[in-house]
């Protein structure tokens, strides 16, 4: 498997919207959302890649030079279970260390909290966002 960083402007950012709409909104029966978020242009999106096929990705929006926030993480159902998840969050972490972003924090679905947790989150606030249940969770990377 092969990371890479993108931006708005690359090839593979329409594929890698495409993939967190597949894996997160639709199952919630959300429509394809045509405009991007505001802080998806100033924020990092790593992909994952088997070969040229965008598997996993996570959108990471800095707000301030140390820390910020995991807007959004997903990984092809079909790669699901299989250890990309925890590939393509460790990367990034690691990346982040290199940038000098020692705290993160994301808001996870009560489906997801148990993921976070193993990746060494700490759950935080119970909130609700998008109409959903989600708690806060932070890591610190140092």
């Amino acid at each position: 498997m092969k990371f890479k960083f993108i931006d708005p402007d690359s090839p593979e950012y329409e594929a890698e919207r495409s993939l967190r709409w597949e894996v997160l909104d639709k199952p919630l029966g959300r429509p394809p959302d045509g405009e991007a978020l505001p802080e998806e242009q100033k924020s990092l999106h790593l992909v994952a890649l088997e070969g040229k096929r965008i598997v996993g990705c996570v959108c990471f929006h800095p707000e301030s030079p140390t820390s910020g926030r995991i807007l959004e993480m997903a990984v092809s159902e079909k790669y699901q279970g299989r250890g990309f998840g925890r590939q393509l969050l460790h990367h990034l972490e690691r990346m982040l260390l290199e940038r000098g972003i020692n705290d993160v924090y994301l808001y996870a679905p009560a489906d997801a909290e148990e993921f976070y947790a193993l990746m060494g989150y700490q759950a935080g606030e119970p909130v609700e966002k998008m109409g959903q249940k989600q708690r806060v969770m932070k890591k610190s990377l140092k």
